[in-house]
């Protein structure tokens, strides 16, 4: 009777773990698939789609323009004059949340239009009023369509352009640098890959094997030829500081890493005098090679 009664009891409890094993299998494979089908959602935030004027106290001076990428996507960028008359443009690759005008980012242009550089910064496919879907190939053609406005509108040599990237930027940057000339370089929160911070983040899913929005940066820095400066925090809790430095070892080319103070997104504001000197340095040191 005892025996059988053991089981009984041996069955319920294999039976129990099994449905438990089941549950556990279930929910994480649907985890699996949120992340997959929201990969973009989670990479790309545009925020908000339209775009105001960038507020009276910065005075950009900002003028619209609008030009052609692929699949019928039409960007808007803003060309922000220097402070003074310059032949130099600087374009800006901004992050993954918001467009042109989100937050801080004419409080940025402003201070680094102060240095004597014209900008052109521009809007991805699906943020602030370029229309499209975000993607990462489109990306990659949106900055090469801006790329191409200064060159071939603007009629800008390509050594008095600077390439810019921010964060998610920072990817498309290098993907840009890594095929077109340009006087120089500048990543700001850099990552290796979109791929390795999600694993960081997702460290029980398989990210390098769902992931359709790679961004390689790690891969593609050696080929760059152009002065690059790398900026990055200690303190960033969104791409973690050990991405920089990765990349900075890997990158060929003449390089500079600056350590500067302050989070993800404002230590341009936090720690002013490092962030704009180092950049200003950078600049003239880059574009008196090139004159």
């Amino acid at each position: 009777m005892i025996e059988r009664l053991i089981v009984i009891l041996r069955r319920r409890f294999a039976a129990l773990l099994l449905a438990l094993v089941l549950v556990l299998i279930a929910g994480y494979a649907a985890a699996v698939v949120y992340v997959k089908v929201n990969e973009k959602a989670l990479i790309f935030q545009p925020d908000e789609r339209t775009v105001g004027p960038s507020p009276d106290r910065f005075a950009l001076r900002e003028k619209r323009v609008t030009y052609a990428s692929t699949d019928d996507v039409t960007v808007s960028a803003w060309l922000i004059p220097a402070a003074e008359p310059s032949d130099t443009w600087m374009l800006i690759c901004h992050g993954n949340l918001g467009s042109i005008g989100y937050g801080a980012r004419p409080e940025f242009y402003a201070s680094m239009r102060d240095l004597g550089i014209n900008l052109l910064a521009f809007d991805y496919r699906g943020f602030g009023e370029s229309n499209g879907t975000p993607d990462e190939r489109g990306f990659y053609d949106d900055a090469t369509a801006s790329y191409r406005y200064l060159t071939d509108t603007l009629h800008v040599p390509p050594q008095r352009i600077v390439i810019f990237g921010h964060s998610l930027g920072s990817g498309v940057a290098i993907e840009l640098a890594s095929r077109v000339p340009a006087a120089g370089l500048i990543v700001e929160g850099a990552y290796t890959s979109v791929v390795d911070r999600g694993q960081e983040l997702y460290p029980f899913f398989p990210i390098a094997y769902m992931a359709t929005q790679r961004f390689p940066s790690l891969e593609r820095i050696g080929r760059i030829s152009i002065p690059t400066l790398f900026l990055h925090s200690p303190e960033d809790r969104v791409i973690p500081y050990t991405h920089g430095r990765r990349l900075f070892d890997a990158a060929r080319s003449q390089k500079r890493f600056v350590d500067v103070r302050g989070g993800h997104d404002d230590a341009f504001r936090i720690d002013k005098a490092t962030y704009f000197g180092a950049v200003e340095t950078f600049l003239q040191e880059t574009l008196k090679t090139n004159d």
